[in-house]
């Protein structure tokens, strides 16, 4: 069986440096890192505010340093230096990227500023990669949820979302060249995504500021017509998530952003407290001492809410917030430590990312609940594919969007079983994981446990061959037709294609159903996906 990486990363220190080194004298070595990290930004600041270079950032030392560089033979090289460097003390790069425009003109200048701020990100990137990368993870500690989740994001999303934030010109780039080394991202990933996703802006702020410049020397309507576009290309690219969201395409990677905010408060709180990040130490060592948490939470829950498939979603909304309930439940999925998880042997890790799966899918009705048709852009696509009012499919991001925390990192549905539970390589999960659908294989009354989950696995396979909505045998003029629920059609290279599909239920089914499923000239079809949320009160009403 597969293996699967269901975990955030660990700490990159290894096991025998972490022991021989005392708590103490690596926090004392974090901080001292760190310390040198600012005091590498604080000479940005004065070399800005103390020295005579500082002058050439106000209006009338911009115009003296375009005069300066017009004409000297060497401006190309002193140009790409001085923004470099200025980069990598964190000195904000936007008025020497107008520069370049207004000395070099668009072409050029978008070539040097493109050259400068790429040598400068990457320098920065060096530096905080060197010295705060491991320091950060000190001092926050190994169980630090915020790391955590950066981690994961990074790992899954790591060019994608550094692309989609450099693209953006609202957003700092300072903060990303710096934050940026701090992360498990691979140096060739953010060099590439940095060189793609900055020069989109540098081009338009080249163009902005040759626009600007010919506007000043001259109001000709060119000129004008010039400054306008280039500041309307500024405005679009700034809002640019919000335009595609708008149109319905999701943008991979912007969950980076809000959980990068969260780093700065993670950095505090190890600095503030040594104490405090000891105490999470121990909670850790708790924690992993109890190991897994234990699904009879979640079986109490669907005792009561599943009957014969369909979902009470109702009672669950109300009773949502039970300290006994399935947010308790979440609670304890979510205060999982990695490390914990990872050491577990793989059926206990089965059944825990089903468990996860299921009561996440839950999580994301009820907060929704009840279902109202989507409007704009999402809506006429529904309606275009035949979903249901009340299909899940009306929930915005509804199986991609990260909305459940779950072993220390916020996840989507999308992630825990494309990226997690699939992974493992037992086609027997497609059986057991609820999407909240009528035509999906049914939710249980309870949970699932990895000291019986094989059993319960075959079980589930079994009850979906008795049941006629998601198998049936019929005859075409003496050939046997075998109709399935459409999951297997979607998954089917989990069971090695159609003819893996008849094999894998072959082996389960008995009687004419074995005989179809195994006859040489069979025929495999598939019944339609009826994605109306499987909920009890409309079975009712029915």
């Amino acid at each position: 069986m597969a293996e699967v990486d269901d975990a955030a990363p660990a700490s990159s220190v290894p096991a025998a440096d972490a022991a021989a080194e005392s708590p103490t004298s690596g926090r004392k070595g974090a901080l001292l890192r760190l310390g040198a990290i600012a005091l590498i930004l604080a000479a940005g600041f004065l070399v800005v505010r103390l020295t005579p270079a500082g002058e050439y950032l106000t209006r009338e030392g911009v115009g003296a340093g375009i005069a300066q560089l017009r004409g000297n033979p060497w401006a190309p090289v002193i140009f790409v230096a001085v923004y470099a460097t200025a980069t990598m003390l964190a000195v904000p790069g936007t008025i020497l990227t107008l520069v370049g425009g207004a000395v070099f003109g668009f072409f050029w200048g978008t070539v040097y500023n493109a050259v400068a701020a790429n040598i400068g990100a990457n320098g920065a990137f060096g530096v905080a990669r060197g010295l705060g990368r491991d320091a950060v993870r000190r001092l926050a500690g190994d169980d630090s949820k915020a790391l955590a989740r950066l981690d994961s994001a990074v790992t899954r999303h790591g060019f994608q979302g550094l692309l989609t934030l450099r693209l953006i010109p609202l957003v700092p780039f300072n903060v990303l060249n710096f934050g940026s080394g701090l992360l498990p991202m691979k140096w060739s990933t953010y060099a590439v995504a940095t060189a793609i996703g900055i020069l989109p802006g540098t081009a338009i702020y080249t163009f902005f500021a040759e626009a600007l410049l010919q506007g000043t020397q001259g109001a000709s309507q060119a000129a004008l017509t010039r400054l306008f576009v280039a500041g309307g290309l500024l405005v679009l690219l700034s809002f640019l998530p919000a335009i595609l969201k708008r149109l319905g395409v999701r943008l991979p990677g912007m969950g980076i952003l809000a959980l990068t905010t969260t780093l700065g408060a993670t950095l505090w709180t190890g600095l503030a407290g040594a104490a405090a990040a000891q105490e999470r130490i121990g909670d850790q060592q708790e924690h992993s001492a109890a190991g897994l948490p234990s699904h009879d939470a979640f079986t109490k829950v669907l005792s009561v809410v599943v009957e014969s498939g369909t979902v009470d979603y109702g009672t669950l909304a109300e009773s949502y917030s039970d300290p006994m309930g399935l947010a308790d439940y979440l609670e304890r999925l979510e205060a999982t430590a990695p490390a914990v998880l990872q050491a577990a042997p793989a059926h206990d890790r089965l059944a825990f990312w089903i468990n996860a799966y299921n009561a996440c899918m839950l999580k994301r009705v009820i907060e929704n609940y009840p279902i109202e048709p989507a409007g704009g852009f999402r809506g006429l696509r529904n309606r275009a594919a035949g979903r249901p009012a009340n299909s899940v499919w009306q929930i915005e991001d509804v199986f991609t969007g990260p909305h459940c925390a779950v072993a220390g990192a916020l996840r989507s549905q999308d992630e825990i079983e494309h990226e997690i539970i699939r992974p493992i390589g037992d086609p027997r999960i497609h059986f057991a994981v609820n999407c909240a659908a009528r035509s999906c294989p049914p939710l249980v009354a309870r949970a699932y446990e990895g000291a019986s989950i094989g059993r319960e696995l075959d079980q589930r396979v079994a009850d979906f061959i008795a049941d006629a909505t998601h198998f049936s045998v019929g005859d075409d003029d003496g050939r046997p037709v075998v109709r399935v629920n459409k999951v297997l059609d979607w998954f089917k290279e989990d069971f090695g294609g159609e003819a893996g599909i008849l094999s894998f239920l072959a082996s389960y089914g008995e009687g004419a159903a074995r005989e179809a499923l195994e006859h040489p000239d069979v025929k495999l079809e598939f019944f339609d996906y009826d994605w109306t949320l499987n909920d009890i009160s409309d079975d009712i009403s029915r």
